[in-house]
């Protein structure tokens, strides 16, 4: 009998999309769980902390079964950065972190944003700060976690060996967008967002050969929108509806228009020095 031979983009999709689903219906879970029955006891955030500690183990290749120790390690490359990427790594996960929230904030301001994440964030307005904070960070951690895990990990590294990076980080990138399509808080105009944002975190995966830098810097980056949409609420809701498209381009749009740009073309330097480094010989 023939054996069945398994592509390495299908086994990376698949193992990727399990890992995604599995650390985000279970924060959903426990989230739940908690506000359902104590709201004003966040203990949904210790829980799902030591959770992703399990999950990090595991799936970076602790444990058993040995004969998968080593393709979990490399597949899901949490590696300690080189003394040679540290600076730049870092310095470039930092410039990608902002340039993905102007891209984000700049969206806004051009199109109308839908009510989803707006409501999200009002339905929690009504319970204690500590457990608002402990939701929106915890949320935002697991983001980080679980996507960086699961995208530029699992599903981006094998189909870079096999593929090359170009094509590694572009299916992956149109697979996480693609996944985001169902989520009430994007509307289509923001979707760009999504595929250049997951470019940028794959190229910074790939030139690190670590998600690391990705996890610390997506999580913040999540923690930050999540609290500015919080502490601006009747802001964000009165320029949801007031796209610049209908209103007209102002003096704040124009300046978080060159601040997008400056920023965008630092991260692209940044990747340079990071690509320089790696054709050295050292």
């Amino acid at each position: 009998m023939k054996k069945l031979i398994i592509p390495v983009w299908a086994k990376a999709i698949f193992f990727g999309f399990i890992i995604l689903e599995l650390g985000t219906k279970l924060w959903s879970l426990i989230a739940i769980a908690n506000f359902s029955t104590s709201p004003k006891i966040p203990w949904s955030f210790p829980l799902m902390a030591v959770v992703l500690v399990l999950l990090w183990n595991y799936l970076d290749g602790n444990w058993m079964p040995r004969s998968t120790q080593g393709i979990r390690h490399l597949w899901m490359r949490a590696n300690s950065l080189k003394i040679k990427h540290r600076k730049w790594g870092w310095i470039s996960a930092v410039l990608l972190g902002c340039t993905i929230f102007c891209f984000a904030v700049l969206g806004m301001r051009i199109v109308d944003v839908p009510s989803g994440q707006i409501v999200q964030i009002e339905h929690i307005s009504k319970y204690p700060p500590w457990t608002i904070i402990s939701l929106i960070t915890m949320t935002s951690v697991t983001a980080g976690v679980i996507e960086e895990i699961s995208f530029r990990g699992y599903m981006q590294k094998p189909m870079e060996l096999k593929y090359g990076p170009k094509i590694a980080i572009t299916v992956v990138a149109l697979f996480f967008t693609i996944l985001h399509l169902p989520n009430a808080t994007i509307t289509p105009g923001l979707i760009p967002i999504f595929f250049l944002g997951s470019i940028g975190w794959g190229v910074l995966a790939y030139l690190t050969n670590s998600i690391i830098p990705g996890v610390v810097v997506h999580g913040a980056v999540d923690i930050i929108g999540y609290f500015s949409i919080w502490k601006n609420l009747e802001l964000v809701k009165a320029l949801s509806t007031k796209s610049v498209l209908k209103t007209g381009m102002d003096a704040p749009f124009l300046i978080l228009l060159l601040i997008t740009l400056m920023f965008t073309l630092l991260t692209v330097f940044g990747f340079k020095k990071l690509d320089r480094l790696n054709r050295k010989i050292i």
